[in-house]
């Protein structure tokens, strides 16, 4: 781990031990290969959420820059913005020119990127859908320099977010298109004061030095305004992800000249916003071969080895892309079944 990341995680040592709770936690860096089951096992017997969190913290520090990468991600993600936001100047700095990690093929440059902005990891089992990344990624081209609207829309479970998620992991994209950075925001339905909410807390995300306001917007069109400036001043040329879109009202509070990419299941809440719009739309259903494809990753074979009663099992359980554990603990029961 480089001397920077290490010194601020131990800088704020005491603060992290004090208020995290590491069950979801490891979870997150479980799935990012970071952490093991043995390891997780070693943390939870300890007695006292503060002693669990002080084992967590002892195992980061005796790994690499991306356990660091992992920690502060997993941490927003589950709602510990202020702990994030007190290790961000510690995450490690690299260059647009990295290498690609040998396991994901994604260079330290985007992995970073994506850390700082809260995008989601990749799913524990994942199967690639490339056309259809391929389409998103043509359509955020054409938001070059320019605001506007690339909307992701399908019906539940079909693999909106996923997909979204993929389509900012290409090198290339971020360095052209959008090197302010990305910021990811799980909007899902809101009323008024969670709308409020949640630009508060981008705006906070934004502005993490304060430069422009020390104190939180008071209102939406105050956090709308807010927003506007931030993203126009402090981060030119960055892409804004808005993820679970359900109303178009919830919308407007973001129509502000920016980039924009959105998951939604009803794409006519972009019809109250202007600016160009670019739609690609994600079908329900998954193909067999993914299913198959899905279900050899989660059994640990490969699709050739499957026994004839995969087929059955996939066309029972109508796979969706989604690929949630519910479905696979469905799939791997029939299975044992079988």
């Amino acid at each position: 781990m480089d001397a920077k990341a290490r010194n601020c995680l131990l800088q704020h040592r005491e603060a992290l031990e004090k208020d995290i709770k590491t069950s979801y936690i490891m979870d997150h860096m479980i799935s990012d290969g970071i952490l093991t089951i043995s390891e997780e096992e070693k943390v939870r017997i300890e007695p006292t959420q503060q002693q669990r969190a002080a084992m967590l913290i002892k195992m980061i520090l005796k790994k690499d820059n991306d356990s660091y990468i992992s920690f502060y991600n997993a941490l927003l993600h589950e709602g510990y913005k202020d702990l994030a936001a007190l290790l961000h100047d510690g995450i490690p700095v690299v260059s647009s020119s990295s290498g690609k990690d040998s396991v994901s093929g994604i260079t330290s440059y985007v992995r970073t990127v994506l850390c700082e902005g809260g995008v989601p990891q990749r799913p524990v089992v994942f199967v690639t859908r490339k056309k259809l990344v391929n389409t998103i990624q043509q359509k955020l081209s054409k938001l070059k320099g320019e605001p506007g609207w690339v909307t992701i829309h399908g019906m539940a479970g079909c693999g909106k977010s996923v997909l979204a998620a993929e389509a900012v992991r290409d090198h290339s994209l971020l360095e052209d298109c959008f090197p302010g950075g990305v910021h990811w925001v799980s909007v899902g339905k809101q009323d008024k004061s969670g709308l409020l909410m949640k630009l508060q807390n981008l705006c906070t995300r934004l502005d993490q030095d304060e430069s422009f306001s020390q104190r939180l917007p008071l209102n939406i069109e105050e956090a709308k305004d807010r927003l506007r400036i931030l993203m126009l001043r402090k981060h030119p040329r960055s892409l804004l992800i808005l993820d679970d879109v359900w109303d178009s009202w919830v919308l407007k509070a973001f129509d502000n000249q920016c980039q924009i990419l959105l998951t939604t299941r009803d794409k006519s809440v972009t019809d109250s916003v202007m600016g160009p719009k670019y739609v690609v739309p994600v079908e329900s259903s998954l193909g067999k071969e993914k299913g198959l494809e899905i279900l050899s990753l989660f059994v640990n074979m490969k699709k050739a080895d499957l026994p004839e009663q995969a087929h059955s099992i996939i066309k029972e359980c109508k796979v969706v892309e989604r690929c949630h554990w519910g479905i696979l603990t469905d799939l791997l029961h029939k299975w044992n079944q079988s």
